[in-house]
């Protein structure tokens, strides 16, 4: 028994077309890349325009949590310091 499997979209459903394939090597592998979209053009740039979101927001969260990293690490050279020079 061949199972077959769906590539639907992930906002009106409806089954992704192939834009293009291509293929890349990593090390001493070859992959395989394939490009999807939506047939409905509308629905893929509303698609496109909420992944840009997403993308944004990740890239935002991520770099405030690298501020707050940074902060932390100099809040402890500076009580590394001060302590230092109380002794």
């Amino acid at each position: 028994m061949k199972k077959t499997f769906g590539n639907p979209c992930s906002r009106c459903g409806k089954e992704r077309i192939i834009i293009r394939t291509w293929k890349e090597k990593v090390d001493s592998s070859v992959i395989i890349n394939t490009e999807t979209a939506c047939p409905d053009k509308e629905c893929q740039a509303e698609v496109e325009k909420i992944n840009r979101k997403q993308q944004e927001r990740s890239a935002s969260l991520k770099r405030e949590s690298e501020k707050r990293l940074q902060s932390r690490k100099d809040s402890s050279k500076k009580n590394k310091k001060a302590k230092a020079k109380g002794k």
